[in-house]
């Protein structure tokens, strides 16, 4: 994947897979990430039904997909970015949104979260170091810190 700008903020290809198509965790049915609009009803891979459109044209999705073992994933929800944006969009952005100032930090795993709005899209990003662990569109409107996160 070509991206535009060099950024410090990291994401590594596992991790964009993470981000864009999801990825399973462990060996359980679950799964994490999967914030690509690519992710709907028209690509095979996925069944999709979506919950609500949101303002600045991110959705909240219900979806599961078939593993390669031939498990069924568990029902994941999910919000993911507008239909008119390109999975080198998603990345580039979140790497914009992960160069910027953090907001709030974790003790637990000493990571840090960032929150900017990316073409009208709100995108939050957590990172360890230079690495992005997370990375996600809220939704819009105003969110409060995740969970564990404390005001930086």
């Amino acid at each position: 994947m070509v991206h535009n700008a060099d950024y410090s903020t990291v994401v590594t290809p596992d991790m964009e897979n993470k981000i864009l198509e999801g990825e399973r965790v462990g060996s359980s049915n679950r799964i994490k990430g999967g914030h690509s609009p690519k992710i709907n009803d028209a690509n095979p891979k996925y069944s999709v039904e979506v919950q609500q459109t949101f303002p600045d044209g991110t959705k909240k999705i219900k979806f599961i997909t078939e593993f390669p073992d031939g498990n069924v994933s568990k029902i994941k929800t999910s919000t993911i970015f507008p239909d008119n944006w390109s999975d080198a969009k998603i990345i580039d952005s979140i790497k914009q949104v992960g160069d910027g100032v953090p907001i709030g930090k974790r003790i637990a795993d000493n990571s840090y979260l960032y929150r900017d709005i990316i073409d009208g899209v709100q995108i939050e990003v957590i990172k360890q170091g230079n690495n992005v662990i997370a990375g996600y569109p809220t939704g819009g409107g105003t969110t409060g810190l995740p969970t564990g996160f404390t005001s930086k």
